[in-house]
């Protein structure tokens, strides 16, 4: 009897998981961000990267909203505040990619902050996420 309700609920467990899109969606991409140089002088220039790369049999949808809004403490400068399409760096690449040059202002640790949102698509459901990514920069 004990095996049967354990195999139930091992059943039950799959079922939910199987049918819930925003987990499956949220396990099926990774993020990847950093800033480079990580490190550097007052006055020198580096670049933000970020890029969204689709697991297995998903997808950013093509013409789903695509947005990144960036701010940072005050000793980092940004090119720019907001992302979109117009601004990737390769855009029919399968994984989207920005690259956002910013200055150092002042010395300590500055923090860039992303706010990522987009819509990540499988044959049988598409989702919308929002995710912040923060990004550390040392200024000397």
């Amino acid at each position: 009897m004990r095996l049967v309700v354990a195999l139930a609920v091992a059943l039950c467990a799959l079922v939910a998981r199987a049918a819930d899109p925003a987990a499956e969606a949220a396990r099926s991409y990774r993020l990847e961000a950093s800033a480079s140089p990580s490190t550097l002088k007052a006055g020198g220039a580096g670049v933000l990267h970020l890029a969204i790369e689709p697991g297995p049999g998903t997808h950013v949808h093509p013409q789903a909203p695509l947005k990144v809004t960036l701010s940072a403490t005050p000793g980092l400068v940004l090119s720019k505040a907001q992302l979109g399409r117009a601004d990737l760096a390769d855009p029919k690449a399968a994984a989207p990619r920005f690259e956002v040059p910013f200055k150092a202002t002042a010395a300590g640790a500055q923090v860039a902050t992303l706010k990522v949102d987009f819509f990540i698509c499988s044959d049988a459901w598409c989702v919308k996420q929002a995710r912040d990514v923060k990004l550390p920069v040392d200024v000397k």
